[in-house]
């Protein structure tokens, strides 16, 4: 059977029903195919940062980092709106990849279909109700030292650290950490000994994201 191709992306469904893409170049999915792409960005990334619950009562900033499919961004929009949240929740997303811009505008298959259908408001309008996302279309490690302000939540999301080494150093996580607000935390996919080791002398303070049900990894949580 073919599967279609997108440029470098193979499109594909995941263990939860969501719509996926395995990137060719890097040779790595942007989600884990075994627990689903919606339910890893719920329990890795939305959950673990605890942004919702910073939301009930503030608004909140939150750095996306990398927006790749916009897995994270409409995970947080959808769980915004099924908790009822009215505060502002703004997005500062950074990908160097413009095609996986396109593809999000023109794939209605994309999963939460609300939460996706207000990340397509916030990139042609720049918000969506409560909702406004800005996005850096440039290399993470430039963009980094160009963005200012604090934020409540980093989602730290690049191919791992055998594909993607260069985002994983030391001096990338001095410069997230000083990017968190008091009480912000950074929260990423992985759990390697080597990334954690580096978040540590980065001066982060880490604990573990329990593993989602058929997942086969923990997350990581860190904190000024």
């Amino acid at each position: 059977m073919l599967v279609p191709i997108y440029k470098d992306k193979k499109l594909t469904v995941s263990a939860d029903g969501s719509a996926m893409f395995y990137s060719l170049a890097y040779q790595e999915a942007y989600r884990a195919k075994s627990i689903g792409a919606f339910t890893e960005s719920l329990h890795k990334f939305v959950n673990a940062s605890g942004i919702i619950d910073k939301a009930r009562t503030r608004d909140v900033r939150i750095m996306d980092l990398c927006f790749g499919l916009g897995y994270n961004c409409a995970t947080t929009f959808h769980m915004a709106s099924q908790q009822g949240i009215t505060n502002r929740l703004h997005i500062v997303s950074i990908e160097k990849d413009a095609h996986l811009l396109e593809l999000v505008r023109n794939m209605p298959i994309l999963w939460p279909l609300d939460g996706y259908h207000m990340v397509r408001n916030c990139l042609q309008h720049g918000y969506c109700g409560n909702a406004s996302m800005e996005i850096y279309v440039m290399e993470a490690l430039e963009a980094i030292y160009h963005i200012n302000g604090l934020f409540d939540a980093i989602y730290f999301d690049p191919f791992s650290m055998s594909k993607n080494p260069e985002m994983w150093q030391v001096e990338v996580f001095a410069r997230l950490r000083s990017l968190l607000a008091a009480d912000g935390v950074l929260v990423t996919y992985a759990c390697g000994k080597k990334a954690r080791a580096n978040m540590l002398e980065a001066g982060l303070k880490i604990e573990a994201v329990s593993a989602a049900k058929g997942a086969f990894h923990p997350g990581t949580l860190a904190s000024r």
